[in-house]
């Protein structure tokens, strides 16, 4: 069965985010730091008359955090709970239909993935994990700290 996927890297790994799940990809610049949230709130920004929270992927995985960049960080938008986020990427790649069934996790993910990660898929002849924007934006607290 065919579905389309949105592939992108996070914390520097290949990833694909189902469609129905993205809303945008969008450069992100003027962010405003929110003092005393959780590690991986990034902070505040404005899209489109709309007020966003912007989510550092890398620290929910556990991966040490990148300077953010002069020219912006690029961020795929996702809506959790009504509230409309983005999501740091290092890169996005394309969005493709991809015939393949989404398959069980097979094999050993650190804690950080192994929390926001579903399934894994085949797409140009290399498995990808498939994740839930929800659980990037809502991670376990002990794989945020």
């Amino acid at each position: 069965m065919e579905r389309l996927y949105l592939i992108a890297q996070l914390a520097g790994t290949r990833v694909a985010l189902r469609s129905s799940d993205v809303d945008s990809v969008v450069i992100v610049r003027n962010v405003t730091p929110v003092p005393q949230t959780q590690p991986h709130l990034v902070g505040l920004f404005a899209l489109r008359s709309r007020v966003m929270t912007l989510i550092d992927a890398r620290v929910v995985v556990g991966a040490d955090t990148a300077a953010h960049g002069a020219d912006g960080d690029k961020a795929i938008v996702v809506k959790v709970g009504g509230h409309a986020y983005g999501i740091i990427a290092d890169a996005v790649e394309d969005a493709c239909f991809l015939d393949g069934e989404e398959l069980p996790i097979r094999g050993k993910l650190s804690p950080g993935w192994r929390a926001i990660a579903e399934a894994m898929i085949e797409h140009a002849g290399e498995t990808v994990l498939v994740v839930n924007p929800e659980r990037l934006v809502n991670p376990p607290l002990a794989h945020a700290a």
